[in-house]
């Protein structure tokens, strides 16, 4: 049997109901924030207009993702678009079911992460894009717009690193 930090080993025990509703509350909570933001940032921006200050360091810029992160692996056409949603589907999927399978912080870690990706590939499979808005910069150089599905997916991933580097008291018994 492989031992992944943060995941039972052995037989499944415990409380399976409180395992799926915290992943799915993290899960759907995220995903559903995300979504509600997206769908005020279509409604009130202008796409590509101009960036209005939100706060000291974050503007409030309408822009559309074609790719995966800061727009890599743009593919152009149906199909290029078909196979992208299939492999972030699958990548989510994927992620779902490791959270289901983690335990304590792990789980909520991995929770935040699946979220995101979720959020994300709702948006690209209803929309052929994922929808960014947020501009990160620091006074006239921009770094890149993202979402709240981007600071989902960082901070997860952040969580986990931080999860992995951090000496816990006792592992085993984190649940």
């Amino acid at each position: 049997m492989v031992d992944h930090p943060g995941c039972a080993a052995g037989p499944r025990t415990g409380r399976p109901l409180v395992k799926v509703g915290t992943a799915a509350l993290i899960v759907g909570t995220g995903a559903a924030l995300d979504l509600a933001t997206k769908a005020w940032a279509r409604a009130s921006l202008d796409p590509y207009g101009p960036a209005f200050d939100f706060l000291p360091f974050v503007s409030l810029h309408l822009t559309f993702n074609e790719g995966v992160s800061f727009g890599l692996f743009a593919f152009e056409g149906d199909t290029g678009q078909a196979a992208l949603v299939v492999v972030t589907g699958l990548l989510t999927l994927a992620m779902t079911v490791w959270a289901y399978r983690s335990q304590g912080w792990h789980r909520a870690a991995l929770s935040l992460v699946a979220a995101g990706a979720l959020a994300n590939l709702i948006d690209r499979s209803t929309r052929g894009s994922v929808t960014d808005f947020l501009n990160l910069h620091f006074g006239d150089w921009h770094f890149f717009v993202f979402n709240l599905a981007d600071i989902w997916i960082s901070l997860g991933a952040a969580f986990l690193l931080g999860l992995q580097i951090i000496p816990q008291k006792n592992p085993a018994k984190i649940t």
